[in-house]
């Protein structure tokens, strides 16, 4: 039993994402230390936070005589924050010699400019994500953030003085297949944006689900998983669908083969008109 019970909603994971690029004054090297201190700290400091909330409801709970029934509702109206992970990708030059790919990649590089990045071939386009259980953590991160790390201090600071273009956006996990933090050397974790389009919602959901099965059992992807952008929150298109795959085209290829055929309807608007982004693990 939760708050959400009474809609039958799940709990909810949410990625809070940023999308950012280097300024062209810094060393990519320089721009990546930086980086991955500033989100060493950032994880630091949300579980500092989770700590204190984890003492307040024991002193909640102790006042009130130990009882079993203030902890179940502390649980339900006030749960710990759950920070799942991060990850730290960036785009990487990858050789596609298979027409769809090409054109998917193509729109997404069209995509990066639209969105005021420069080329990936001038720098890596960098996505920083931190997952999270419950959606009230969104409030938890812009504590943690803009009010006990602050903007006007290292690395934060200097984060910010090396970054060039980026964008904040933070999304609801629709689906998944396979695990989405598991992480092996090399791999790819391509992004494919898309739209919806005039479908209905459920139906939408349904059919892109099927065809991220179908990618996991038949079409040698890794894991799978499907995004929706929270209403509001940011400018990219609504959807992404994040896979986990080896690093071959070919096999990238067949893997949205196997996609398209599974998906119906819905397929046309991942591997037709979708924006594609290839990237890595940095951390």
């Amino acid at each position: 039993m939760s708050l959400f019970s009474p809609l039958a909603l799940a709990v909810p994971t949410i990625a809070y994402s940023v999308l950012h690029q280097r300024n062209p004054a810094v060393a990519e090297e320089n721009y990546v230390k930086t980086l991955l201190e500033l989100t060493r700290q950032a994880m630091g400091r949300s579980e500092e936070a989770s700590r204190q909330i984890r003492e307040w409801r024991k002193a909640q709970i102790a006042d009130a005589g130990g009882a079993t029934t203030v902890d179940a509702l502390l649980e339900q109206f006030c749960p710990v924050p759950g920070l799942d992970g991060g990850l730290e990708l960036a785009t990487v030059d990858a050789t596609l010699s298979e027409t769809r790919l090409q054109k998917l990649a193509g729109a997404g590089r069209e995509y990066l400019t639209s969105l005021s990045f420069r080329s990936a071939e001038e720098a890596p386009v960098h996505v920083s994500v931190l997952l999270f259980t419950g959606s009230w953590n969104y409030d938890l991160v812009e504590h943690v953030v803009r009010d006990v790390m602050g903007i006007y201090e290292d690395p934060h600071l200097q984060h910010m003085n090396e970054m060039g273009p980026v964008i904040f956006f933070t999304q609801n996990k629709v689906a998944a297949v396979g695990d989405l933090m598991g992480s092996e050397p090399g791999e790819w974790q391509p992004s494919i944006f898309f739209a919806k389009g005039s479908q209905r919602y459920d139906d939408f959901r349904s059919a892109l689900r099927q065809g991220m099965e179908s990618a996991l059992t038949r079409g040698g992807v890794r894991a799978a998983s499907l995004w929706q952008r929270k209403l509001g929150m940011g400018h990219i298109f609504e959807w992404e669908l994040r896979l986990r795959c080896e690093p071959d085209s070919g096999r990238l290829a067949r893997a949205l083969e196997v996609f398209a055929d599974a998906a119906g309807v819905a397929a046309p608007r991942v591997t037709e008109r979708g924006r594609l982004l290839v990237f890595q693990r940095i951390d």
